[in-house]
């Protein structure tokens, strides 16, 4: 009796140090002394074998999903860092208008683009019979004019900032390697965000707005072109134009003044750096300029200004194929990109016509070096000796050395622009990536609780499917087969 007792303690302790450890047929030690285990028990201990490499999966997707995450980012190169939003010193009259903390300035902003989509519904009320009111709300609600409308509006507001922001803050940076002084540089940005700001801005936009305006008074299916053919045009006198098209015209309006800040940013800051660089020259000699790429900073505002001009063009053409509004955008949309490309275009021929006359010196000198050489080994005989062994590899040397120097820093001169072109084009596709990465973390996510959900239904499923264990005998043919 006693025997019988400490052997089933010694069985009932094994079985818990060891039931994480059972083989491929679900056996433990204690099966292998001719104990059989609760059917229940043996099933969970498969299920939960079963579910594990799957579990297992969908975690190592969310951490290898997650991982870049940590990773801090560099507010000198981020375009939306908290500090492009700050409120610097500016004349245009629209900045100064709204707040200067970031969080009050998106709340001013997302408050204005719904007051201005609840003024644009009310006036549609007040121009249109009110039969069915909330009919007529939905009516509205529906119109994809005004769907787009007021976020259209927030991201111009958000791209008003930025453009700001990205030039202000990056001004003295760009020319950190010239020999210009601080005073000279904060004349030049008084002069750039100066007062004359809104009348460029305003110049730049009156062709647009003159555009709308005649669109607006002389297109007869106006209506139709804005609205298309929805119950609205069908209920109203389209031959008249009503408080809301007044309305909606002056948001357009107010957007291409916003179109044409962006416009005088992009060319008036690329004019300031060819003013700067005719007056000024480079710190450091010209071979470390290159090697350095110390020009590299004056391009960075071009490329932060096209990663805004390409999210500004990405949503404006959704917003034009939602709405199949064509014409004026399209065009905005080309002038936008063509002002992109003179920006980068006027600061690549400064920075190269600054350097041109430095790179020609130098490499008129590094040819002078090797002709030079080449006649002191021409005019050397072939002595016997030491010495006039190691004189003659001298010169040999610096002809080699004369020649390299040359290759580098044509190779150095000719490729000047050509990687800050194409990091303006990774980094005008930078934001996106940048959702793209999140969209596929989240959709890891998503998918790893997928798998986790598809290993818990497997795991709670009960059925007959599994094998006997090896410690059950199998059933008798004869048994099934008996009455």
């Amino acid at each position: 009796m006693n025997e019988d007792i400490a052997n089933t303690e010694t069985r009932e302790s094994r079985r818990l140090k060891e039931s994480d450890k059972t083989d491929n047929s679900g056996a433990t030690d204690a099966s292998k002394e001719g104990e059989k285990e609760p059917p229940q028990a043996e099933e969970g201990k498969k299920g939960k074998k079963h579910t594990a490499p799957v579990m297992g999966a969908g975690i190592k997707l969310v951490e290898g999903a997650f991982r870049g995450s940590t990773r801090q980012r560099d507010p000198d190169t981020d375009i939306f860092d908290a500090s492009n939003f700050r409120q610097v010193g500016t004349s245009w009259w629209l900045d100064r208008l709204l707040p200067g903390g970031v969080a009050k300035y998106f709340v001013t902003a997302f408050v204005i683009c719904t007051v201005v989509w609840l003024i644009a519904l009310t006036l549609r009320l007040s121009w249109v019979r009110i039969e069915d009111f909330w009919g007529d709300v939905w009516l509205f609600v529906k119109d994809r004019q005004w769907q787009l409308q007021p976020l259209l509006l927030l991201v111009h507001f958000v791209c008003l900032r930025l453009f700001k922001g990205i030039y202000s803050r990056n001004f003295d940076r760009a020319f950190q390697h010239l020999d210009v002084r601080k005073g000279e540089l904060n004349d030049y940005k008084k002069w750039f965000l100066g007062n004359r700001v809104n009348f460029l801005a305003l110049a730049v936009a009156a062709p647009f707005i003159i555009w709308e305006w005649v669109q607006f008074a002389t297109i007869e299916k106006f209506y139709e072109t804005v609205y298309g053919t929805s119950d609205y045009v069908q209920a109203i006198d389209t031959t008249v134009r009503n408080p809301e098209a007044f309305f909606l015209l002056l948001l357009w309006s107010l957007e291409w003044v916003m179109f044409g800040y962006y416009c005088y940013v992009m060319v008036s800051g690329a004019i300031v750096v060819r003013s700067i660089l005719k007056k000024h020259d480079f710190k450091d000699s010209v071979d470390l300029v290159l090697t350095e790429r110390q020009y590299r900073p004056l391009f960075n505002v071009t490329a932060q200004a096209g990663s805004l001009v390409f999210l500004f063009g990405l949503f404006h053409a959704g917003y034009m194929v939602y709405t199949k509004n064509t014409g004026s955008d399209i065009a905005g949309l080309i002038v936008l990109v063509v002002l992109l490309g003179v920006a980068f275009s006027m600061t690549w021929s400064a920075v190269r016509g600054e350097l041109k006359g430095k790179v020609l010196a130098a490499l008129e000198n590094l040819e002078d070096s090797y002709r030079t050489a080449r006649e002191k080994l021409g005019t050397m005989h072939d002595v016997p000796g030491i010495e006039d062994d190691i004189q003659r590899i001298q010169v040999q040397l610096k002809m080699q050395l004369a020649l390299q120097q040359l290759d580098y820093l044509q190779t150095k001169y000719e490729s000047l622009g050509r990687k800050e072109f194409l990091g303006l084009v990774f980094k005008m596709l930078a934001p996106v990536g940048s959702v793209m990465a999140r969209v596929i973390r989240w959709g890891s996510l998503l998918a790893a609780i997928g798998l986790g959900g598809a290993a818990a239904i497997s795991g709670g499923d009960k059925g007959n499917t599994q094998p006997p264990a090896v410690n059950q005998a199998p059933a008798d043919p004869g048994d099934a087969a008996a009455p």
